[in-house]
């Protein structure tokens, strides 16, 4: 009974601790805050950047339409998160269609491979309106379906189409409702790269974390490609295994038959590189968490920064209520109580700054949702980590303060004027 009695004591005395601690915030309101800028700006940031991350990587991993199914593609430049231009890559030789042959008749274990090369900028003249800054894909007949681009309405080149460059197009979505408005397409003719072609499909829609891209996109067979803006670009090749179980074994052989369509000498680097939506996610999930560590070293700079904010606070605390600790400790209060007390309200001057960057946190994910399809949201890690770091922050700087309180003899204080 008495251990129960004291257990009840110890508990209605640490709420007691609470609701001082609260008392003292707000009768302090622009100090507080001031103080809690740090950890706010570092909650806020830390939770954001995990948002947009982790809302960007479930984008990606419910539905990257780069390549289709078991489909690989081999390039003379890497594809990631990489920035500026790169000699290394720049000096390679471009990939051409005989490359693309030589893997085609190298490849056992592809169910197809197909050549294609892109360019941006170029227009795209209808009846009444003109695109200007349309991306034109060159491709062979495998084209659709190594990229996962469906056709919703018309049909694709067939294989006598795209081995002779005949004056056909498919249309992206995007572009063929701003030339035909009225739905009306098929067998219509438009100018693409300064051909006239006529139009015999239009892409499905499709979305991603970054929209539609497929939806400004024109494509033309690749011979057609070539007549109207020459060869000098490089070819990428894309090889559709027979099967996920053999991936491995047709990048293999593939990348046997281009090594020897381009005399790379035995061992010597490729001078090609091969990525797959495999490879993508890795790469996209290396880039995210680069930025997760940038905004987690932020958070910590930040929360640092507030910590030493909430140590000022609270030595200032200390010093002005001299007089009331004095007084506490000679009507019984005990040593422990005192520093509990200053420790809590530190550890909960910490903790409302973390709540109030998590409350920032959540609004950018919730602005970025309603703007965009990226389906933003604090993981519910993130959120803990952070508020808990706030806390800890608050325990770890509020100790000395405390502990200065704690020490502080009853007669003394009760002399500070």
């Amino acid at each position: 009974m008495i251990s129960k009695v004291i257990r009840m004591t110890n508990a209605r005395q640490s709420i007691d601790d609470v609701i001082l601690a609260l008392k003292s915030l707000a009768a302090h309101k622009l100090r507080s805050v001031l103080a809690l800028l740090g950890i706010v700006i570092g909650v806020a940031s830390v939770s954001s950047m995990m948002a947009l991350t982790s809302g960007l990587t479930h984008s990606i991993e419910k539905g990257m339409a780069g390549l289709g199914a078991n489909v690989f593609q081999m390039q003379k430049q890497p594809v990631g998160f990489h920035f500026g231009r790169n000699a290394k890559y720049e000096s390679r030789k471009k990939i051409t269609m005989a490359d693309v042959n030589a893997v085609r008749a190298g490849t056992p274990h592809a169910r197809q491979v197909g050549g294609e090369t892109w360019d941006g900028g170029q227009k795209v003249v209808g009846p009444d309106r003109t695109i200007p800054n349309a991306f034109i894909a060159g491709g062979t007949a495998e084209f659709f379906d190594n990229n996962n681009l469906p056709i919703a309405t018309g049909r694709p080149w067939n294989t006598g189409e795209a081995a002779d460059g005949s004056p056909v197009t498919i249309l992206g979505s995007d572009i063929a409702e701003s030339l035909f408005p009225d739905g009306d397409v098929l067998g219509k003719h438009v100018r693409v790269a300064g051909a006239v072609v006529e139009v015999i499909g239009v892409l499905a829609k499709q979305h991603s974390a970054v929209g539609d891209d497929s939806g400004e996109l024109v494509s033309i067979p690749f011979p057609l490609f070539a007549r109207q803006l020459g060869v000098h670009r490089s070819i990428n090749i894309t090889v559709m295994a027979e099967s996920p179980a053999l991936m491995a074994r047709a990048q293999d052989e593939a990348t046997v038959a281009l090594r020897k369509s381009r005399g790379v000498a035995a061992g010597d680097d490729n001078d090609f590189d091969i990525y797959s939506n495999e490879s993508l996610q890795k790469t996209f999930d290396d880039f995210a968490g680069m930025v997760a560590a940038a905004a987690i070293a932020l958070c910590a700079m930040a929360l640092v920064v507030g910590g030493i904010g909430v140590m000022n606070v609270m030595l200032v605390a200390v010093t002005e209520r001299t007089r009331e600790i004095g007084l506490r400790k000679a009507l019984g209060a005990r040593r422990r109580r005192i520093l509990t007390q200053f420790v809590l309200e530190a550890t909960a001057l910490s903790a409302t700054g973390g709540l109030a960057g998590l409350a920032l946190g959540w609004i950018v994910a919730l602005v970025v949702r309603t703007l965009t399809e990226l389906p933003a949201a604090v993981p519910a890690w993130a959120a803990a980590a952070s508020l808990g770091s706030a806390c800890a922050i608050g325990l770890i700087f509020g100790i000395y303060p405390a502990a200065r309180a704690a020490a502080l003899d009853p007669a003394v204080a009760l002399r500070q004027e």
